[in-house]
């Protein structure tokens, strides 16, 4: 059964840069948490079978604003639509404040702009002419073209299993807009910074536990910036 965080805020009602509640789950042997402000919530929509979420996070309004999914395997397939290599804008980055396991991440905002391309706008499922992404990565990407197809952000945390030493972990939001100075000016907000501060907040770590897919939220006064 799906299950959903119903916190409570916490005497001091939270900034952007304190959220309220923390989400704590677990998804093939990843032990994870992470901090979100105590008005939003968290759902496991995965089905009841499957184990890795995706772990839907909305905000007051019950709009879907984020998502984080553990994967068992590290795989990603060939463009299979209309693919192009198309120019990159970074827009932040900035260091999170947890680990993955012994490693560390950041959580980069990356846009691209499809103005000039309607097809590979239809083909890829933009709602408009520029696509946002703020996500949590391993390694953060400097490059100048990606194909929209792959156009994301991508973390993970290494394994003691053989067959699969990585398990991925994508914990992204992303937004359209119909201009790249629109996409700018949303890296301003406060709704942005907000998930900024979520997703540095992300802790995870492999577990020997056989109760895989567990998920609790939790409420509380969590720790600031570090």
């Amino acid at each position: 059964m799906s299950e959903s965080a119903a916190p409570t805020e916490s005497a001091a009602s939270p900034s952007p840069t304190a959220p309220g509640a923390t989400f704590n789950g677990v998804a093939f042997d990843v032990a994870f948490s992470f901090q979100y402000p105590a008005s939003w919530t968290v759902t496991n929509r995965g089905p009841d079978n499957q184990e890795g979420g995706p772990f839907v996070i909305t905000n007051e309004a019950n709009v879907e604003i984020a998502s984080l999914e553990v994967r068992p395997v590290f795989s990603i397939g060939p463009c299979d639509r209309i693919c192009a290599d198309m120019d990159v804008t970074y827009l932040g980055e900035v260091p999170g404040r947890g680990t993955l396991g012994e490693k560390t991440y950041a959580v980069q905002t990356k846009a691209m702009d499809l103005t000039s391309r309607k097809d590979l706008q239809q083909a890829n499922g933009w709602e408009d002419n520029v696509r946002l992404i703020v996500g949590v990565v391993g390694n953060p990407s400097d490059t100048p073209a990606e194909d929209p197809f792959h156009f994301q952000t991508l973390a993970g945390i290494d394994t003691h299993a053989k067959d699969s030493p990585l398990r991925p972990i994508t914990f992204a939001a992303q937004r359209h807009f119909r201009t790249m100075t629109e996409a700018k000016a949303y890296t301003s907000s406060s709704e942005y910074v907000q998930l900024q501060a979520m997703m540095g907040s992300l802790e995870a770590t492999i577990t020997t536990s056989s109760e895989g897919g567990a998920s609790t939220p939790t409420t509380g006064e969590p720790s600031g910036r570090k």
